[in-house]
């Protein structure tokens, strides 16, 4: 969720530092602590928890991807760690090699961008729970994909439902509409059916509506997949990485030329061209370079006040956090490989370091360098994370609300 948290979710930030300080300072050699073997419904990898407080955050699972192991995991936290230590297969078949995930916490579905199958897939996810009161996720068995021939390992859920994806072969930010989504998951239309719009036939159609000052949008209903924004064409999109969107804003990491094209650039999820002052329209969609600080980037998470993303600085990995006035702040430092990142709608961030292992928590509600780091959860070749919290729409969906 991207709206500021309700006041019942919050936490202050003394109570949010006050955790972190008694978290890491029970999480010494943290890495000597896990431990790593094969894939089964109980993960064999685990560390284990010491809680020294009683629970403080809201009931909620963390969801993780493993390339490696070809399968999606998750596990309920309790004050930014997981109860048990240990991971549990939510999906673990059927996928190649997923990689970024999205939770779109109002209709209860997880999206998975497979880079090996070049697709993303969609999965509804429920929380079931015993008689006993323990709470655990699973999937009502369906697989739906929604987009194929993609080459992305990113992959992001807006608040209006629309999907959106990079193309690293294409050099493209995309947006697939909820409504396309929608009539997928009726069968009116198979991954097959659709289209790319490129951003150079937007761009024709963009200033065409502004000539003739349409009174109705265009159908977002055909079976067309919009590239919102284009390397051939855009000036800030190198080879593409994470993208998020607050619904009318978009966002994007360059793992490549990020120094010039900007390691996060920021866009529009609807853009319009502009007339220049002779008349003429732009030659590209409006976008802009929020920082240049390094030529790759990977993952991108949003607030309600900051972008993050996650990168690697003279083969450090960090997680830096770009404040509305331009302002640079290396939230998480000393990480192995970062990649996706997930903002749980109040003071904490979450980071999957794919070389660690490992999902780290760090608190980002005010700006602090070099944030602790408590471990929450250890998966190998962890890679992309969700998160699903008791005060999400969701929550409390079941199957037949589907």
């Amino acid at each position: 969720m991207l709206a500021t948290a309700p006041s019942s979710r919050c936490l202050s930030f003394g109570i949010v530092c006050a955790l972190w300080c008694l978290a890491s300072a029970t999480q010494t050699n943290l890495r000597s602590k896990s431990r790593f073997g094969a894939a089964g419904s109980a993960s064999t990898d685990f560390f284990t928890p010491v809680f020294v407080a009683p629970q403080l955050t809201p009931l909620q699972f963390l969801i993780v991807s493993s390339p490696a192991q070809q399968k999606i995991v998750y596990t309920e936290l309790k004050n930014f760690q997981s109860t048990t230590g240990r991971t549990y297969a939510l999906v673990d078949s059927g996928l190649s090699d997923p990689r970024g995930l999205s939770f779109d916490r109002d209709r209860g579905v997880l999206y998975v961008a497979d880079k090996a199958a070049k697709r993303i897939f969609r999965y509804h996810v429920y929380v079931d729970e015993t008689s006993s009161g323990m709470r655990t996720l699973s999937t009502d068995g369906t697989q739906l994909c929604i987009m194929q021939n993609a080459d992305t390992e990113w992959v992001h859920a807006d608040v209006n439902g629309d999907v959106f994806y990079s193309d690293a072969t294409n050099m493209t930010i995309n947006r697939i509409p909820s409504g396309v989504i929608d009539l997928l998951a009726r069968g009116q239309y198979s991954a097959g059916d659709l289209t790319v719009v490129s951003e150079k036939n937007m761009e024709a159609m963009s200033s065409a509506q502004l000539d003739a000052a349409p009174t109705e949008e265009p159908s977002e209903e055909a079976p067309h997949v919009y590239a919102v924004y284009e390397g051939s064409i855009n000036p800030h999109v190198g080879i593409p990485a994470g993208v998020v969107s607050d619904g009318a804003r978009l966002y994007w990491a360059n793992a490549q030329d990020g120094k010039t094209k900007g390691s996060v650039a920021e866009g529009q999820v609807k853009p319009e061209v502009t007339k220049t002052t002779n008349g003429s329209f732009t030659a590209a969609f409006p976008s802009l370079s929020m920082t240049s600080e390094t030529d790759l980037a990977f993952g991108l998470a949003r607030s309600n006040k900051m972008v993050f993303y996650s990168t690697v600085i003279d083969g450090l990995g960090r997680v830096n956090g770009l404040a509305p006035g331009g302002g640079l702040h290396a939230f998480a430092m000393g990480l192995d490989a970062p990649r996706g990142l997930a903002w749980d709608g109040d003071q904490t961030l979450y980071v999957a370091d794919q070389a660690a292992n490992t999902v780290y928590s760090f608190p980002v509600g005010r700006l602090v360098d070099d944030a602790p780091l408590t471990q929450s959860a250890v998966l190998s070749g962890a890679f992309g994370v969700a998160l699903f919290s008791e005060h999400d729409l969701a929550w409390t969906m079941k199957p037949m609300d589907a």
